[in-house]
């Protein structure tokens, strides 16, 4: 069996399915909040993407690897934001599965929280 993630429908921002070979070993990470909570939602969102960066370097893993990811925004409006930063984010042709939704979050200050599956 290949080692390779087969990803099925992908798009730039999401793939539909994401298949992983047996033998690959998951990483699943928590929810990440961004640090400082007096940014506006770009600002969170790239504090969170860095952390992730941080966190998949230390798994020995990177942004290829994303299986799944999990968004929660505290209003749905702010996807037509988010989304692009998401975009130039993810790595050509490595479109994780994913979803977006409105969200209550744990503090009136955070706009968004993610949340990844990745292999190593």
């Amino acid at each position: 069996m290949s080692n390779e993630l087969n990803r099925i429908q992908s798009g730039k921002r999401m793939s539909q399915v994401v298949e992983v070979p047996a033998e690959r070993t998951m990483l699943y990470f928590a929810g990440q909040i961004a640090s400082d909570r007096t940014l506006d939602l770009e600002g969170q969102t790239r504090d969170i993407l860095d952390k992730l960066d941080s966190l998949l370097a230390e798994a020995g893993s990177d942004r290829t690897k994303i299986v799944s990811a999990m968004i929660w925004l505290s209003d749905i409006r702010n996807r037509h934001a988010f989304n692009p930063i998401w975009d130039a984010w993810i790595p050509e042709g490595a479109a994780p599965a994913r979803a977006c939704v409105e969200a209550r979050l744990a503090e009136a200050s955070d706009l968004v929280e993610i949340q990844i599956t990745a292999v190593k």
